[in-house]
């Protein structure tokens, strides 16, 4: 150790080069030893006032990695990197020592191979004051000439980088935690909370002063503390990692579902701590889960309603089974069905034609107020989208009316499903759902998909009631209008043209089957090859100047325009381009509203006459009667043998036409020729009413 020496040199000239630049008395070199005794793990040096070095111990030596000889007048600044040099660090801190009394400071100084070490550092001036040195000082002394520094050094270089690794871990664990989209906590054994997540604080609405030391359980609704409080058990008493649902009850009394994921936290020997874990939202699974339970019970319920549309004689049976499906269904309070127009004289429009959960009054207000919402309501009626609508969190609906309503009869949200069939509206169906949220995109679809499928049912059972009713309505009109193919056909080859049947094959594709007088086959085949709506084409046969034709036509048609309203072509004659069209139409059938959709579509066109008419009523012994008294014995025969004999059983016939004519002692060719023309009559006798419109559309 190179120490500063106690002056023994008694009034002697002989001093070293330190100890002549700084002329040590007897008592500070024993302050320095005392020092020096004091601080013996430690880098001492002594500096000059201009900062170079003039002694240092041993361990200042080992730490620099310079040798005593090439540490000797080394300045103090060298010790620093080139970056605190240029920011007269060092000039600093000698500063500081001189007008202070002492400088401290700490970061990276160099060695003398470059390398860097982290110190702390204490820096104290040496003065001298009456007659003597002393380390320090401050106030007055500052006056009493300054002899030089001292020096001491701390190395903290591996502390410092431990200490810095701690700060990173601890950074990366804080940066983490904070991170975490999800709620991450600690609770002690008491099940007291210790730690927490800023999330934890935005969940729950409770600042970091309220949440020290609050127990699990007060974050948990009541309803779900008793299951909470059995996981957090297990965690703590049985060891095991938990997971357990519950619904986090928040500061401002909102609920939140939360999956708790927790672990107990202990030591070595054995002690508990408490426990740590992660609370994620579940509050989008759990809706997705309402989604599909909702949509589930959904497409069970319309299944049961499809089952009882086919085996229903009438549009009200249907509504009611509707109506009473719905309100069956767990996630449904009440069903009503009504629509905007009259369907007949005796009804007013938006009055309910089918409820079922809730009483008539509540049926018609509900009804009302989706068919003609309040100025500052939601949406608009589902009558004028076509589409359905919903209505959410109707209980906190900014609208009186609907909130008013919702709270009393306890429901959250509604449905609106327009009852539809080709672009006409049936009505519309109201279902009312607890949850507030019901009714999302994909029940709408479902919904909006059910809506037409009951459409296109009434709209099927109006059509089949048409062919038995007793009482029908006839309406005639008169037509120029060359958008009809019978009309165009007729004014550009100057003839007359008579429909005699329509048979619909998909939507708005028919085939036609029409007599057209005094004209060419060959000009029909011409006209028809170069028209936009009629496709494939085949002449029948020709009868005098009569030629019977078969063509496929291209919607829009008038004819699927009067399906659409439950109607049929009852004839159409076409003379030099001016059509006569009757149609029949069921009394049940808003009348305005398909001759409003005639002239609309047809503009060239007018209702010449509305009529009741009476139709006879046919038995089944008069209709066996008719076609008894068109059959000969003998086409009877042919006629009763192929059909008891297994001849048109399907896929294997019973027996061939030999086996028959052999039964009846005919030739085979003979056989055939009077079942044709049997079957020819039967059929005559079937269609003879004059119908032209077909079977309903869709079958």
């Amino acid at each position: 150790m190179t120490d500063p020496a106690p002056d023994t040199s008694n009034g002697s000239d002989e001093t070293s080069t330190a100890s002549a630049a700084l002329d040590f008395p007897s008592a500070f070199s024993l302050d320095v030893q005392q020092l020096t005794a004091l601080i013996s793990a430690y880098a001492v040096s002594v500096l000059d006032p201009d900062g170079h070095v003039v002694r240092w111990n041993e361990d200042a030596v080992r730490l620099t990695g310079y040798d005593e000889d090439e540490a000797t007048e080394l300045h103090y600044r060298l010790f620093f990197p080139p970056e605190k040099r240029e920011a007269a660090r060092p000039e600093r801190l000698l500063e500081q020592a001189r007008t202070d009394g002492q400088a401290t400071d700490e970061g990276w100084r160099l060695r003398n191979d470059g390398s860097r070490f982290w110190v702390r550092e204490v820096l104290a001036p040496i003065r001298e004051r009456e007659g003597s040195l002393t380390v320090g000082d401050d106030g007055d002394s500052q006056t009493a000439p300054l002899r030089g520094y001292v020096r001491v050094v701390h190395d903290r270089t591996d502390e410092y980088r431990r200490e810095l690794e701690l700060r990173e871990e601890k950074a990366l664990t804080e940066s983490i935690f904070e991170a975490q989209p999800d709620l991450l906590y600690a609770f002690d054994a008491d099940s007291n909370l210790v730690q927490w997540n800023e999330r934890f604080e935005q969940v729950t609405g409770y600042d970091s002063d309220e949440l020290e030391g609050m127990n699990a359980l007060e974050f948990i609704v009541p309803e779900d503390r008793d299951q909470i409080g059995a996981a957090i058990e297990r965690v703590l008493v049985d060891g095991d990692r938990v997971a357990a649902e519950g619904r986090v009850l928040t500061n401002d009394g909102a609920e939140v579902p939360f999956e708790f994921n927790s672990a107990q936290v202990a030591g070595t020997d054995g002690i508990v701590f408490g426990f740590t874990g992660v609370g994620r939202d579940i509050s989008d699974r759990k809706a997705r889960e309402r989604e599909l339970e909702r949509l589930e019970r959904l497409n069970t319920t319309i299944r049961t309603i499809d089952e009882t549309m086919v085996t229903a004689d009438t549009q009200a049976a249907v509504e009611t089974a509707v109506v009473e499906a719905f309100e069956a269904a767990a996630p449904y309070q009440f069903a009503v069905i009504g629509q905007d127009e009259p369907a007949t004289g005796d009804q007013q429009p938006g009055e309910p034609r089918s409820w079922a959960g809730v009483d008539a009054t509540g049926a018609a207000d509900v009804l009302s107020r989706v068919l003609d919402p309040p100025a500052d309501g939601p949406e608009a009626s589902p009558i004028e989208t076509e589409s359905v609508q919903c209505y959410h969190s109707l209980r906190e609906s900014a609208v009186d009316a609907w909130r008013a309503d919702a709270r009393e009869r306890d429901y959250g949200s509604l449905a609106a499903v327009p009852i539809t069939a080709s672009g006409r509206t049936f009505g519309v169906l109201v279902i009312a759902a607890a949850d507030a949220t019901a009714f999302s995109d994909r029940e709408r679809e479902v919904l909006q998909e059910f809506g037409a499928t009951v459409g296109h049912a009434f709209n099927a059972m109006a059509v089949r009631r048409l062919l038995y009713l007793d009482t029908v309505v006839e309406l005639e009109f008169k037509s120029s209008d060359r958008q009809d193919v019978c009309i165009d056909l007729s004014a550009e080859l100057e003839s007359d043209v008579s429909l005699d049947h329509v048979l619909p094959l998909t939507e708005g594709v028919f085939v036609y089957y029409i007599t057209v007088t005094g004209v060419d086959p060959a000009k029909i085949r011409a006209f028809v090859d170069d028209h936009p709506k009629f496709g494939e084409h085949r002449h029948i046969d020709t009868s005098g100047d009569e030629s019977h034709w078969e063509f496929v036509v291209y919607g829009p048609t008038i004819t699927g325009l009067l399906a659409d309203y439950s109607a049929r072509i009852r004839s159409q004659t076409v003379d030099d381009g001016v059509s006569n069209v009757v149609v029949q139409v069921s009394p049940d059938i808003p009348v305005r509203g398909l001759v409003e959709a005639v002239t609309e579509a047809y503009p060239d066109t007018q209702l010449v006459s509305k009529r009741t008419v009476e139709r006879p009523i046919e038995t089944r012994g008069g209709f066996r009667g008719r076609v008894q008294e068109k059959l000969t014995d003998k086409q009877q025969a042919a006629l009763e043998a192929a059909y008891y004999g297994g001849y048109f059983e399907w896929p294997t016939r019973n027996s061939n036409a030999g086996e028959i004519a052999d039964r009846l002692d005919i030739a085979r060719q003979t056989f055939h020729q009077h079942l044709r023309v049997a079957q020819a009559k039967l059929l005559t006798a079937y269609f003879e009413a004059g119908d032209t419109s077909g079977d309903e559309r869709d079958n």
